[in-house]
């Protein structure tokens, strides 16, 4: 169980850091052209996975918690906090990726968890921009090509780790719709 008080703290820390400490360049403290709070990324992410009950209550649980937090150490000046249990602050860090390449590089050597938690993120940015409707100076085309391969292979291991899950559904849909 998700204490509500805990989820308040989680979402008060990750308002702060996205929306007050946002150091990504570009910043990034607004996406879809400056319309909508960049906090309303790792909510969408953290989310679906909470919502998908065909995935293990531990498994959501701690994911929740680590999407809320994955690109504070990315994308903002702040650490995480001690209260963060030690857990989520490792299934962060598993998260973070220095650039592009490294994200690329890594990517391979992750746990089929981590990359369900991956494959949560990168809808998400696929989702949104579907339709070049949000121009990430950080997302270029030619990149988005290679993202997209990226996911297709992720909606497969994770699909063939944890079954025809509701994240696999959504993310062939996804990847389907997407002129990337």
């Amino acid at each position: 169980m998700i204490e509500s008080k805990e989820l308040k703290r989680y979402l008060d820390f990750a308002y702060e850091a996205y929306q007050e400490n946002n150091i990504s360049e570009p910043d990034q403290t607004y996406r879809q052209d400056g319309k909508v709070p960049y906090i309303m990324h790792p909510i969408w992410c953290a989310s679906m996975l909470i919502a998908d009950t065909q995935i293990p209550w531990k498994e959501r649980a701690l994911g929740f918690k680590a999407l809320i937090l994955h690109d504070v150490l990315e994308d903002t000046a702040l650490e995480l906090p001690d209260w963060v249990e030690s857990e989520v602050k490792e299934v962060v860090k598993e998260l973070t990726m220095g650039s592009f390449k490294e994200a690329m590089e890594k990517y391979n050597g992750k746990s089929p968890f981590i990359k369900l938690l991956l494959l949560c993120d990168k809808l998400s940015s696929m989702y949104e921009d579907h339709v070049g409707v949000y121009n990430n100076a950080a997302m270029k085309w030619s990149k988005r090509k290679i993202w997209k391969k990226l996911t297709i292979k992720g909606i497969a291991e994770v699909e063939e780790a944890y079954g025809n899950i509701r994240i696999v559904q959504i993310g062939k849909a996804i990847v389907e719709n997407t002129d990337w």
